[in-house]
């Protein structure tokens, strides 16, 4: 991969493919952040901090790495230019011409380790084989899929890290409620043995507690718990009816 790569941006999507690109050994022509930017990104990448119409001279790809609801405007600001235009959004098109390259995964603070290696890159756009390119060098997995389904696609990603966040804090509340704590190590570990235990199984070996056992007392206990707090006492509620349909589905 000798393809000259220039950033748009100075968070975690522009941290991980910098990561990836200083490790294969890649160029990086510079990088471009807002006015006012904090970024460490072009000391952490020992890359210029440039213009974009200057990176726009001096690369191959131009990766467009800020939040989606500035990824329109950002491209807007590129002159025209040989380079292709990727950005790492699941949830948006590609623009100008280029390509969507979204990692599958959890990216870490800048700053922090990172790197996508064996992550599954989702790709979306043209310059398919640019973008196979890229997953290969970086070692990192490809699928396609069409702009068309990357909302249903991106709504799945957010189920399986978002809302796995936002569940796990709901659960840290409800221990330090109940005296235990913060318990956020242990939390944890619980939930990685979920999430393992639902990687080597299907059907309802996937699922345990009380909904999959069909002990509707205890859920009706915890949702008795619950009482003061009804919008975590629904979520609970839909949990323990997908798990119980889900049961009931993989039975028949």
């Amino acid at each position: 991969m000798r393809l000259r790569l220039s950033i748009l941006g100075g968070g975690r999507a522009a941290w991980a493919y910098g990561s990836a690109w200083r490790r294969i050994g890649a160029p990086i022509a510079g990088i471009w952040l807002r006015h006012g930017s904090q970024s460490e990104l072009p000391h952490l990448l020992d890359a210029p901090r440039a213009t974009i119409a200057e990176l726009a001279r001096e690369s191959d790809l131009v990766l467009i790495a800020v939040s989606d609801r500035a990824i329109g405007e950002t491209a807007e600001q590129i002159p025209e230019t040989k380079a292709i235009v990727f950005h790492a959004s699941g949830a948006l098109p590609s623009v100008r011409g280029g390509f969507s390259l979204h990692p599958l995964r959890v990216l870490p603070p800048v700053g922090e380790p990172s790197d996508l290696q064996e992550a599954l890159l989702v790709f979306e756009g043209a310059h398919r084989e640019i973008a196979a390119e890229i997953a290969s060098a970086i070692g990192a997995r490809f699928v396609e899929i069409s702009a068309e389904m990357k909302p249903l696609y991106h709504a799945g990603a957010v189920f399986g890290a978002n809302y796995v966040a936002a569940i796990l804090e709901i659960s840290r509340e409800l221990m330090t409620r109940a005296g235990i704590g913060e318990a956020r190590d242990d939390i944890a570990a619980l939930a990685v043995s979920a999430v393992e235990n639902w990687r080597t199984h299907t059907g309802a070996q996937a699922f345990t507690g009380p909904a999959a056992r069909g002990d509707r007392e205890v859920v009706e206990r915890h949702l008795a718990a619950l009482a003061s707090e009804p919008q975590v006492a629904e979520i609970y509620g839909v949990l323990a009816a997908r798990i119980a349909r889900a049961i009931l589905a993989r039975s028949e």
